[in-house]
Formats: C-alpha cells, sequence, structure tokens
C-alpha cells in the first residue's frame, strides 16, 4: 500500500472515530412522557430552551377546559402559566406566585414562573387530558388507559442513546 493511501485511511479512521466519539460525548435536552409504573418512555422529543408545551384538561366539576403553560428553560420545566373558565374546585380565585388577570370570560394566572422538577398526571377520559408541543395535540386519554400515571420530565442524554431511542 502506497503512502497516500495508508494516509487516506488514516485520516478516514480518524474522522470516523471523532464522529463516533462525539455522539456519546455531546448530550441533548429531551422532554419525557413516561409511563411510570411501566417504566417505559412514550414519547420523546429533542426541545431546547424557549420550547413550550401545554397541558390541556376538562375541570371535572365545571367541565370547562383548564390549560397549563410550560417553557423549558436550563433543560428544567417552568410552569409560566393557567388560563380556565370557571372558578370550578381547586382552581384560584387569586394567585399568589404571577400576575392574576380576568379577560374576556377567562380567568388567567401569568408569570408564574415556578421550576418543577417533573410532573405526574394521572391520565383520565373523563377529563380529556392533552398534551400540546409545538401546535401538535396529542389526546392522551384516548391513546393510554385512564388510570395510567404518567411522568413529564427533562432528560439530557448522549446523541447516541437520542438516535438509538428513534430506532
Amino acid at each position: 500500500m502506497n503512502k497516500n493511501k495508508v494516509f487516506k485511511f488514516f485520516l478516514f479512521g480518524l474522522l470516523l472515530f471523532i464522529i463516533v466519539f462525539s455522539l456519546f460525548v455531546f448530550k441533548v435536552n429531551t422532554l419525557q412522557l413516561i409511563d411510570y409504573k411501566a417504566d417505559k418512555i412514550i414519547w420523546e422529543e429533542k426541545v431546547k430552551a424557549g420550547d413550550n408545551f401545554v397541558i390541556k384538561y376538562q375541570h371535572s366539576v365545571a367541565r370547562t377546559p383548564v390549560l397549563e403553560f410550560f417553557e423549558i428553560k436550563d433543560g428544567k420545566i417552568l410552569l409560566t402559566g393557567t388560563e380556565y373558565q370557571s372558578y370550578g374546585a381547586g382552581l384560584p380565585t387569586s394567585a399568589e406566585q404571577g400576575d392574576y388577570i380576568v379577560e374576556n370570560d377567562r380567568f388567567y394566572i401569568k408569570n408564574i414562573d415556578q421550576f418543577l422538577p417533573e410532573i405526574m398526571l394521572r391520565v383520565s377520559d373523563y377529563a380529556e387530558h392533552e398534551f400540546i408541543f409545538n401546535q401538535e395535540s396529542f389526546k392522551l386519554y384516548k391513546n393510554l388507559k385512564t388510570g395510567t400515571l404518567l411522568q413529564i420530565k427533562t432528560e439530557k442524554i448522549s446523541y447516541f442513546t437520542f438516535i438509538l431511542r428513534r430506532f
């Protein structure tokens, strides 16, 4: 083998090593929906700072929609606000954190800005739980059994693990 071919083979091997090494070293932030009891990831997506998601459900008594707004900040889940239409049981009539606003026959609490390590959600077909990410709605109540305990959390994983989970 001549020196030129050996050098090209060495460069190819070095480049391949760098790519594989990078897949293990560099991390990606993900948002995950996990069936807590089965310890199984149901949904996972790469997220960056500023990405938003919404949990929507029907209030159990008032039967009106409730929306909870979240943002990814510093790789963590940040509760930013809520929106609802009636003073049903368990819904606030004032805000301990954030700004309480009444507007257009709706109640808003904005600027809550509370970090949550995770969200534990018991899926219910009565409450019609939905998870909305990038304007795409996942009707949890249609895709999971009622009573499923869902854990929503962020996790930093290697690109290799992220790619592997896609397959």
